[in-house]
């Protein structure tokens, strides 16, 4: 019996086995958890931490403007950096394109004499939010198409230009006087509610708005005014002020920012669809407008207001859900890096020449934004040395973004040890 109580030697360190084992599994959980926070912060910190604003005082100070407009507001020497909404763009394009366009300029730029500004990681943060956002804008609009919609919508039966007197008034002034996109936008949503109580009397149908309308119909009633403040003439919207307007107005209950969260309605996560341009949003937020209302008010939650600058936070806060880094596939950026040519100078797997610094192994962390930014403080210097060497500069797609940057940031593959000897 007493033999039978005796641990063996496993029972007596089968504690300190599981002990160990445990505390093992929550280092390498650890371990992981903060990688992918780490990886996440640096991905989504680009932008939301950042204001495009100071990205909008920066081209000008640093003579970006001189050469260069954004939606028709600038120098016309070089591209507009933005298109006025009809340029597709997210993060990888922006720096695809710069990459790309960058000896032309730098040519320019020498045959004028002109001084090569420089640009810290924060600035050119700052610069490529701004121009982000700047695509999203929308176009002056046709006035000819909205006067039609006016009509066709059955706008023109409750906002009539003549008032009961039958006296003659600013289409503008009977509208509210919005002056701006965003607030032409806000009054709409805000005077949602009363309007779909007035249809829902006469009997009339909700009016559907799509693609260019609410743009168009803006352009038909800013015709009235003296007024008009162009969206290329605003600052953008800050996204970290529209992240706390979407929780404190309660989006958030709603609208998920992640796939799968119960209770949710909508989501609004980055591999959604995003609307090409800002008044787009309002078209959808309108077209939803009474199913909100609804929603809302099965759950107790009052309908927002909102003024004009929470409105423009807000939207720019839905549209830095899709401002993030590419995916990519370390191996495919490998051959990538070979196609393009990089590999001449930094080698074959990025690891430094007597030509060209090693880009991989030295702790640093790649993003769209530092490539951008070793783009514009070395960018030059390669160019030239590639000139020197008779050899093409690089043209980049944007699906090498993604590639290049998981092939920089993956580490150097150590030797086997049976290879070592």
């Amino acid at each position: 019996m007493r033999k039978s109580r005796e641990r063996s030697p496993w029972n007596r360190r089968y504690p300190t086995f599981w002990l160990t084992l445990a505390a093992l599994a929550v280092t390498v959980l650890t371990t992981v958890v903060v990688t992918q926070d780490r990886q996440t912060l640096l991905r989504w910190s680009v932008f939301l931490f950042t204001d495009p604003q100071q990205g909008s005082t920066l081209f000008r100070g640093k003579g970006c403007v001189r050469c260069h407009s954004v939606n028709g507001v600038g120098g016309k020497v070089g591209p507009d950096l933005a298109g006025a909404g009809g340029h597709p763009s997210d993060l990888a394009v922006l720096v695809a394109e710069m990459w790309n366009h960058a000896p032309n300029m730098w040519e320019r730029m020498r045959a004028d004499h002109i001084s090569y500004p420089t640009l810290t990681y924060e600035e050119t943060a700052y610069l490529v939010a701004y121009l982000y956002m700047a695509s999203h804008m929308d176009g002056p609009g046709n006035a000819q198409r909205g006067k039609w919609l006016f009509t066709s919508k059955g706008c023109i039966r409750c906002h009539a230009v003549t008032n009961k007197n039958g006296e003659q008034r600013s289409l503008w002034n009977a509208l509210g006087a919005a002056n701006t996109p965003m607030a032409w936008t806000k009054a709409m949503w805000e005077g949602a509610p009363a309007m779909e109580g007035a249809m829902r009397k006469a009997g009339l149908a909700w009016p559907m708005l799509d693609g260019s309308d609410l743009n168009d119909l803006f352009a038909f009633v800013r015709q009235s005014s003296d007024h008009y403040v162009t969206e290329a003439q605003q600052f953008p919207g800050r996204p970290e002020r529209g992240w706390r307007v979407f929780q404190a107005k309660s989006c958030i209950t709603c609208h998920e920012l992640e796939p799968g969260s119960a209770g949710s309605s909508a989501s609004l996560p980055p591999e959604k669809w995003l609307a090409p341009t800002f008044s787009q949003v309002g078209e959808l937020m309108w077209n939803h407008a009474p199913e909100m209302q609804r929603a809302m008010r099965n759950q107790g939650i009052a309908y927002p207001t909102l003024p004009d600058e929470e409105m423009t936070d807000l939207i720019a806060f839905v549209y830095s859900l899709r401002y993030f880094d590419p995916p990519g596939s370390p191996v495919v950026g490998s051959s990538v890096f070979n196609w393009r040519g990089c590999s001449l100078c930094h080698g074959e797997g990025a690891q430094g020449t007597s030509i060209a610094p090693a880009l991989r192994g030295r702790g640093a962390n790649y993003n769209s934004i530092s490539l951008a930014t070793a783009l514009w403080t070395h960018g030059q210097k390669m160019y030239y040395l590639t000139q020197k060497s008779g050899l093409d500069w690089p043209t980049l797609q944007k699906s090498d973004i993604g590639n290049l940057l998981a092939f920089l940031n993956s580490p150097i593959a150590q030797p086997h040890p049976q290879e070592q000897k």
